[in-house]
């Protein structure tokens, strides 16, 4: 299982492990700078739904209107002790109500937020706010309280307030959003997992002086990150393989020094390819070479530039540093097997295909079939020493690769 999607939760681990080590310094600042801290989160929560908005995501957006919620009432009616029935009540239902919410959101296929479906998302947090109303006004408080104390009882051990119940509720969240995340590989799904962490400490350790107001803020901060890597995404990676695409790798290659090598890698045959297994098929295969392409060695940096070719940036390298690790790329490829069915061979009828589904392969067609690569490359010289000149020279290697039977790599002529 590749645990590589777990690195988008450096940022709000680093962030949560800062404000439980310098919590007790920022307690002392409290008492000079208490207006900047009790709106510093509804400043950034506040931010991160603006940037939801004008990005145009409704999970991300229910999320932060969640947490602002929640930092209202613990800033206008928790700030008694548990022991009132009020504040009791209030705090059993966000305990209950948060883990909810972040279990539910990560369910919801993102749609945007100018659409009924948005507005039905983000429906989510009034809903259950209505609810906690009710609970307050029409219940009788005292039957709710006995309640929670018979069923929910807080405090199950020292210094740690959340309900055993509440507590379920977030460890299954989180486990499932872990899940997803590693599954999905989506910045939305971190962002998420990040309100979780923040909103769970905070309610655990609820005893302890200025804690929502520390992971509140970190929370905000933390899905402003989230929400700028996501935009940063969308603009320089590529969808289909993840890699970096094309902006990206012309915006790297404007700060390149003098000593780098550039690799073009192109898929051999591949609209063949494409035209006896299908699309889908092909894109499977672009997402396997951008796959092992991306796992190259010796510093370099793998870049889709378009179609059915990739590009390989070494900055700072030679050219007998860089081949050893391109030729493991190239057998990597070439030594992958898939197995694809022809596309003649498939159902013409959706009920057939639905029918089919799930039972043994054997006679549909199928095969193992693997894919090769062609590489080009080219290094900066005395001769070849402009950005262009060196990506020129990788691409006339590229296709002297091609020309010299693929599956191979050639080095740029004069190398």
């Amino acid at each position: 299982m590749d645990l590589s999607p777990l690195r988008k939760l450096v940022v709000p681990v680093l962030l949560l492990l800062a404000g439980v080590l310098f919590r007790q310094r920022i307690v002392e600042l409290y008492t000079v700078y208490s207006q900047l801290f009790e709106w510093l989160p509804y400043a950034t929560l506040v931010i991160t739904l603006l940037l939801c908005a004008f990005f145009n995501n409704s999970r991300l957006f229910t999320t932060a209107l969640a947490m602002l919620l929640v930092y209202f009432l613990i800033q206008t009616q928790l700030q008694t002790a548990l022991t009132d029935d009020h504040s009791l009540v209030i705090y059993t239902a966000m305990g209950l109500a948060m883990p909810v919410t972040m279990l539910l959101l990560q369910f919801v296929t993102e749609r945007g937020l100018n659409n009924a479906y948005g507005f039905l998302v983000v429906g989510i947090i009034p809903v259950q706010a209505c609810l906690v109303m009710a609970l307050l006004y029409l219940l009788p408080v005292a039957d709710t309280v006995t309640t929670i104390n018979s069923n929910l009882p807080i405090k199950p051990a020292s210094g740690y307030v959340l309900s055993v119940t509440a507590s379920a509720c977030y460890l299954i969240a989180a486990t499932t959003a872990l899940y997803r995340l590693i599954r999905k590989n989506d910045e939305s799904t971190a962002a998420l997992i990040a309100a979780l962490m923040f909103s769970y400490v905070t309610l655990a350790f609820f005893d302890l002086p200025r804690i929502s107001t520390i992971m509140f803020s970190a929370a905000g901060i933390s899905m402003i990150i989230s929400i700028l890597k996501s935009s940063y995404n969308m603009a320089f990676r590529d969808d289909l393989t993840g890699l970096l695409g094309r902006r990206a790798l012309n915006d790297r290659m404007k700060g390149l020094g003098r000593q780098y090598v550039i690799a073009m890698v192109d898929v051999d045959h591949f609209k063949k390819f494409n035209d006896t297994y299908g699309h889908d098929i092909g894109d499977d295969v672009l997402k396997m070479v951008g796959k092992k392409i991306e796992a190259v060695q010796g510093g370099g940096t793998a870049y889709r530039y378009g179609g059915e070719e990739f590009c390989i940036l070494f900055p700072g390298k030679t050219l007998d540093e860089c081949i050893p690790f391109l030729e493991v790329v190239r057998k990597s490829v070439e030594n992958h097997k898939m197995t694809v069915r022809n596309v003649k061979q498939r159902p013409k009828k959706a009920e057939t295909a639905v029918e089919r589904r799930g039972r043994r392969t054997s006679n549909r067609g199928e095969k193992s079939v693997s894919v090769t690569v062609s590489i080009g490359v080219a290094e900066r010289n005395e001769k070849v020493n402009q950005t262009e000149q060196v990506m020129k020279a990788a691409d006339d290697a590229l296709y002297q690769a091609k020309e010299g039977g693929r599956n191979c790599v050639r080095l740029a002529a004069g190398h």
